[in-house]
């Protein structure tokens, strides 16, 4: 059972995001960062993992669709990327059929089981590894073709509770429904990302929906993608 104690901030290293927050997301958080395709999820992403890995905290992007490959040739857009964190382990890229032991004949898990052991095995990684922050992108492909919604919450379940105790702060991105889905139900946090159409031009917006234990703005914020990161800045709602 998770304690009542006041948690640690994990400092995202997105600066506007961290000062929505009150210093960064509560150490130990699952958070569900979703939206439409193109607004910036797998940035921002992105961007929390190597600031992690810039401040010494191992980091693991566990993709599901891209191969690591394509995925990490996004990376070095931005400034602060130092590829060094890549060759001493400290950011760590791996796919989605590193975890399944060769038990899925698809590469993906198809039955309960193959999705519990790939809880287990993913877990087993963070304890062993010491990992500090995890990044799945894109969650929810996990689960295409599966019906049994008990499926998508155990393996959420069974993260969001080793990540607790051995204090992995972790982003799951997802296209999913934020009202609806089981990830954003279970999840710690919800982060809303989305586009604003003004005077001609599409915004990225992004909004917290809801973190648990942090007193927070539930404002929508303007985002930029830029090489030295998500810039976030107040969303002026004169002459919408």
């Amino acid at each position: 059972m998770k304690d009542t104690a006041v948690r640690a901030r994990c400092v995202t290293g997105i600066v506007g995001l961290d000062s929505i927050l009150g210093g960064g997301i509560p150490t130990g958080s699952l958070v569900l960062v979703t939206g439409v395709p193109g607004v910036g999820k797998t940035s921002l992403a992105l961007e929390f993992a190597v600031r992690g890995a810039a401040m010494g905290e191992r980091s693991l992007v566990l993709t599901t669709v891209e191969r690591p490959e394509k995925l990490i040739a996004s990376v070095p857009e931005f400034d602060f990327f130092d590829n060094r964190l890549m060759e001493k382990g400290i950011l760590t890229f791996l796919e989605l059929s590193d975890f399944l032991d060769g038990s899925s004949i698809s590469g993906r898990p198809e039955t309960s089981e193959e999705f519990s052991r790939l809880g287990e095995n993913i877990s087993k990684y963070i304890l062993e590894h010491n990992i500090k922050r995890l990044v799945i992108d894109t969650y929810h492909t996990i689960f295409y073709g599966i019906k049994d919604d008990s499926i998508p919450r155990d393996l959420l379940l069974t993260l969001s509770e080793t990540m607790y105790v051995k204090n992995c702060t972790g982003i799951l991105v997802a296209d999913a429904n934020p009202s609806t889905s089981i990830e954003s139900i279970i999840s710690d946090g919800v982060i809303i990302l989305g586009n604003l159409e003004r005077r001609s031009d599409l915004l990225r917006t992004m909004q917290v929906l809801k973190m648990k234990a942090t007193c927070h703005s539930r404002a929508k914020y303007v985002i930029d993608l830029t090489t030295c990161g998500v810039l976030v800045t107040p969303l002026l709602r004169g002459g919408l």
